[in-house]
């Protein structure tokens, strides 16, 4: 951890923040067009038991995700608290609760398919913008329609 002045640590903490939320509205109202900005080439994202390393992994997931057709999915992010790590780096954690389905709205109220804990470190990178290097999404409850898991590699997903 690094001591910087009161003010400075502030704006970092909820840049960061800012940042994974405005990820995830990314990934549930655009759907997920601008996803790997939001990552390091050098990212790695472990969602659930799914490892993706890089950015193209990052997008070859969400245009999968696309190709199979109508989903509505929110993720939603509570609990939030970041904390600056060093010099142009911080992270983020929070609780990660997931109502997802195939099809447009209306659909029918559900409970989320997932509850899980969500942390990110963040880099600053030279254009300024702050992305992430590693992302992480640990399954803590799960049920009903099935979480939406990467293709394996070379792969079509079941």
């Amino acid at each position: 951890m690094t001591t910087l002045p009161a003010d400075e640590d502030f704006r970092i903490r909820h840049a960061v923040m800012e940042r994974l939320v405005d990820y995830w509205w990314d990934v549930d109202a655009d759907g997920a067009r601008g996803a790997t900005d939001f990552y390091t080439q050098d990212c790695v994202y472990q969602m659930c038991e799914h490892r993706m390393e890089g950015r193209g992994a990052v997008h070859d997931y969400y245009a999968f995700r696309t190709a199979r057709g109508d989903r509505l999915v929110r993720h939603v992010l509570t609990n939030v608290r970041a904390r600056v790590e060093g010099p142009g780096q911080a992270s983020v954690q929070g609780v990660l609760s997931v109502y997802a389905a195939d099809g447009v709205p209306v659909l029918p109220a559900a409970p989320p398919i997932l509850v899980a804990d969500n942390h990110a470190t963040f880099v600053r990178e030279a254009d300024g913008a702050w992305r992430m290097r590693e992302h992480g999404i640990v399954a803590l409850f799960r049920g009903g329609v099935p979480v939406l898991v990467p293709p394996p590699a070379g792969g079509r997903a079941a």
